[in-house]
């Protein structure tokens, strides 16, 4: 027996402390992985694939994981094909349930992955929440090989913390999510809240207020999450939460697919921007989240460029491109419009953003907005 009870007691306490300092779940998941006589933990729900890098995770867990999500060694694993079916009535899975000493001189994910890294042995402690499917596993190196039945047995008597935990860390992560609602409350922008999975998981009056008026063009579906109607539409939003994801794990630059269109019949579109929730929140909720900025450009009134060019010191050409931004159109569709290359663009909306002080579109032209002066056609 390599566990030590005492040492997960301890930290499980160190866990709890990182629900509500999430920088401390590295730190906490790899003092428990030790404790246990493993080398590395973390929680992973079900179908999380190539999201696995959000969820909490160990400190040796992490380059692990990058391969793991690098690799799309999520697609046909045998331990996820083999092992959720079984977890639903078993406290615990070790690698000898799902494979045999024969099967593992073949398989690749056990041979290319796992022990690439070093890590023969495997178990996976079972938990529900909120009606989905969770587990914590944990990986061992050679030096203690596989984990043993009784050791099974005896982690996962934890249980009820690892699911406590999880519970715990959601409620706290969308507390203060909605305090950046809020905030964009008092500022007037509709923001709705999304998780780590892409799932809404709140709106503030403003976005509720518009879902109800524009929900033939933008609606919430039975799963939670946000769609629109229009085909193109849909494609770029859904494109965008993958941006998103992708951007997020990766800490990608942003660009100007950050924001999409939603094409409205006899209307003009609305514009969907997805942004980090640091700066909005407090620093204790989970980088996992997002808020999507929306702006119905049916409220906004297009400025005249001769007012832009006077009250904002751009250029007939920045003022130009304004316009034909606050009416809708992406990047790429104004540079067109212009006969300008998108290089050409980007550098005459970065001169923009200077000279008004903002940093992405949405931002500008909520800015222009409130202008007063002298509107266009």
């Amino acid at each position: 027996m390599t566990i030590d009870e005492d040492r997960i007691v301890a930290a499980i306490d160190a866990c709890y402390d990182a629900v509500v300092e999430p920088d401390k779940w590295p730190e906490a998941l790899q003092w428990l992985a030790e404790a246990a006589g493993a080398d590395c933990a973390m929680f992973y729900p079900k179908d999380v694939n190539q999201d696995a890098a959000r969820v909490p995770a160990s400190l040796a867990y992490g380059e692990l994981l990058e391969d793991y999500v690098e690799g799309r060694w999520y697609e046909n694993h045998y331990r996820a094909e083999r092992g959720w079916p079984l977890m639903r009535t078993r406290p615990y899975l070790l690698e000898q349930d799902l494979s045999t000493e024969e099967e593992r001189k073949r398989l690749p994910h056990y041979n290319e992955l796992y022990l690439r890294w070093g890590y023969p042995g495997f178990i996976a402690i079972p938990f529900v929440l909120d009606g989905r499917a969770w587990c914590l596993p944990m990986l061992r190196g050679r030096r203690n090989g596989f984990f043993t039945h009784e050791e099974g047995a005896l982690l996962a008597r934890f249980a009820p913390h690892f699911r406590r935990m999880m519970f715990l860390s959601e409620q706290f992560s969308q507390k203060h999510g909605h305090g950046g609602l809020e905030t964009l409350d008092r500022i007037d922008r509709a923001a709705v809240l999304i998780d780590w999975q892409g799932r809404v998981k709140g709106l503030n009056s403003k976005a509720q207020m518009l879902l109800a008026r524009v929900g033939n063009a933008l609606f919430l579906n039975g799963g939670g999450h946000l769609h629109a109607t229009h085909p193109e539409s849909e494609n770029r939003l859904q494109a965008l939460h993958t941006t998103l994801r992708t951007r997020s794990i990766r800490d990608r630059r942003r660009d100007e697919t950050a924001t999409v269109r939603i094409e409205r019949p006899d209307h003009r579109p609305l514009l969907v921007e997805a942004v980090s929730l640091d700066g909005l929140v407090s620093p204790a909720s989970t980088p996992a989240h997002s808020i999507l900025l929306i702006t119905d450009l049916e409220e906004r009134e297009t400025p005249a460029t001769e007012h832009l060019q006077a009250v904002l010191k751009l250029t007939p050409a920045e003022a130009d491109l304004c316009v034909l931004m606050c009416s809708g159109m992406t990047l790429a569709e104004a540079s067109d419009r212009l006969r300008i290359t998108s290089g050409t663009a980007r550098q005459r909306l970065k001169s923009i953003f200077q000279k008004t002080e903002t940093n992405r579109q949405s931002e500008l032209i909520s800015l222009l907005s409130r202008l007063p002066g002298e509107r266009g056609n």
